[in-house]
């Protein structure tokens, strides 16, 4: 008999084959690695590592029942080994209840997910030790909810453990733990009355709202320590609720927005050029090719989308390889802006040749205002918003965190103020040499009056395509190659992850905000100071622009 290793080890094992390339992996799992690391650092937390071995114990007793593995024993991947500890041994040592309260698990189809959330919703409804468990499998509809739920009673039947539950065709009672496990959906009725211990939702792509998500959050607010398990491949609908969370959890791995300490990722997302026909990219994004999912069928499929092309292309590459086909891409990777920050003493600047950027929106939202300083290479933003902004949830950003870090000024009442607006503005311009403050005409005709001291300083900055792809080439080339200067404001940093740019037949590209994601105002006043330093300069200001060559631009209007 082979003696497996103990389960600490084979994590341990996991995390460093990922770490040194051995396990080919995307970006997104080397950052949950590296979450993890962090969390094994942190003097608050430890592992509590029996779970974890009963819980391989347990999966081994199970078999499969399908395919050329059909009787043999379920022998968890490494893979999804780590995605248990995580998820059921990571706790808290003042309380010694679980971290997390929820995980997103975004892998493609045929990666063995059903069997493995089969077997985690059995072991949280039978030896879990919570006290008359309720476990659900959610999706949109019955037959969805079923296949995790279908799956999970075949094993249990063909199980050891067969004596401890009775199977009715609503579903599993467990009588020693007053324990059920139930297939839940949209078409449920009296879902209100839920006490949820766990709930595994299934294929989240295809949830159209958040209605469902809304009910079982609700449901597990008596337990005290739930666990919501959401797997799910890419959809071809990037309108869906599912599609935004998968964006800023990716933010929240990378530092742009704060991370959820209750809420594990582990998303097998393509890297940003990713090639669909790489074979080295099948690899990294499909955990269990080799095993559950064969090189037979991957070549296969692969092959009928060649062919066939359309619609099998777009198949192949959202089910077989999670690309959100027609996601739209982000400008600059997050990398590349944190790279524009270092120290820099904010006093150097006083004097210093400056140009504006005005950005502002509706009264009740977020106003930017860009110093952009271009013989420093320094951007100083600055963020107005109303006191009934800041404790807004829907932009998924702290604003009050931001407020008393001091990124942002709060202004009080539900709109802006504009004459306060204004005399602050020309309060924070008093130090430096304003050359020019350029503006949205549209959204700054009836505050430009106030603006007498500069009024020969004014420039309006026609937002078409005509005037803004020069300067946001600019800006962008700046980016890329690290020469820019953002002070480490993380406001800034989250409105670059949310930029979509509009190109033309030409390739001249514009700022599109009705495409971007969230907030964009502080890159939109960073382009216009720059669109007021060429217009003033031509681009000739000091070393700022003498690496560069002329630029030359469609007079093409969008």
């Amino acid at each position: 008999m082979v003696v497996r290793p103990k389960v600490q080890q084979r994590v341990e094992r996991y995390v460093e084959d990922v770490l040194s390339g051995k396990i080919p992996s995307c970006r997104t799992i080397l950052l949950a690695i590296k979450r993890w690391e962090r969390d094994m650092a942190n003097p608050d937390l430890y592992m509590d590592w029996d779970v974890l071995t009963t819980f391989d114990k347990f999966a081994y007793e199970f078999k499969h029942y399908k395919g050329p593995l059909s009787g043999q024993p379920f022998l968890l991947e490494d893979w999804e080994l780590f995605i248990a500890a995580n998820v059921l041994s990571l706790k808290w040592k003042s309380t010694g209840r679980r971290k997390y309260r929820q995980a997103d698990i975004e892998v493609p189809r045929k990666n063995g997910k059903t069997f493995f959330v089969a077997v985690l919703a059995l072991f949280l409804l039978l030896l879990d030790g919570e006290s008359g468990p309720e476990v659900y499998t959610a999706a949109t509809d019955q037959a969805q909810a079923r296949l995790c739920y279908d799956a999970a009673e075949t094993l249990v039947k063909r199980s050891i453990f067969a004596p401890m539950v009775k199977i009715y065709n609503w579903g599993l009672k467990v009588p020693g733990s007053v324990g059920v496990f139930k297939p839940l959906s949209k078409d449920t009725e009296n879902k209100d009355g839920l006490n949820i211990s766990a709930a595994i939702c299934d294929e989240v792509h295809a949830w159209p709202n958040t209605k469902m998500m809304d009910v079982i959050k609700s449901g597990t607010s008596a337990r005290a320590q739930p666990v919501i398990f959401r797997i799910s491949t890419a959809g071809m609908d990037v309108s869906v609720p599912y599609f935004r969370d998968i964006e800023d959890y990716i933010k929240e791995l990378d530092g742009v927005l704060p991370l959820e300490e209750d809420h594990f990722f582990f998303l097998y997302t393509p890297d940003k050029g990713d090639d669909w026909e790489d074979v080295e990219v099948w690899k990294k994004l499909n955990p269990n090719l080799g095993v559950s999912k064969t090189w037979d069928y991957m070549w296969s499929v692969y092959n009928e989308a060649k062919t066939r092309g359309g619609t099998y292309v777009a198949n192949f590459k959202t089910k077989d390889l999670n690309m959100w086909v027609d996601a739209p891409e982000t400008w600059i990777d997050a990398e590349d802006v944190e790279e524009n920050n270092a120290p820099f003493d904010l006093e150097d600047l006083r004097g210093a040749e400056c140009y504006v950027g005005l950005d502002l929106a509706s009264k009740s939202d977020i106003s930017a205002v860009c110093l952009f300083f271009p013989a420093y290479r320094v951007a100083r933003f600055l963020f107005v918003v109303p006191e009934a902004k800041v404790d807004e949830v829907k932009d998924r950003v702290d604003y009050r965190l931001w407020a008393d870090q001091g990124w942002l000024t709060v202004t009080p009442g539900k709109v802006l103020d504009e004459d306060w607006f204004v005399d602050f503005l020309l309060q924070q311009l008093l130090p430096y040499d304003v050359k020019k403050v350029s503006y949205d005409p549209w959204a700054m005709w009836n505050i430009v009056p106030k603006f007498s001291k500069y009024k020969d300083e004014l420039l309006a900055a026609q937002q078409s395509i005509r005037y803004m792809s020069v300067p946001s080439k600019w800006v962008q080339t700046e980016v890329l190659q690290h020469r820019l200067n953002f002070l480490d404001n993380p406001v800034i940093r989250w409105m670059f992850s949310n930029v979509v740019v509009y190109t033309d037949p030409n390739a001249n590209i514009k700022l599109d905000k009705a495409r971007s994601r969230n907030k964009i105002d502080g890159v939109v006043a960073l382009v216009d100071a720059v669109f007021g330093w060429l217009d003033e300069t031509g681009g000739e200001t000091k070393e700022i622009y003498k690496e560069h060559t002329l630029r030359v631009i469609s007079m093409e209007d969008d």
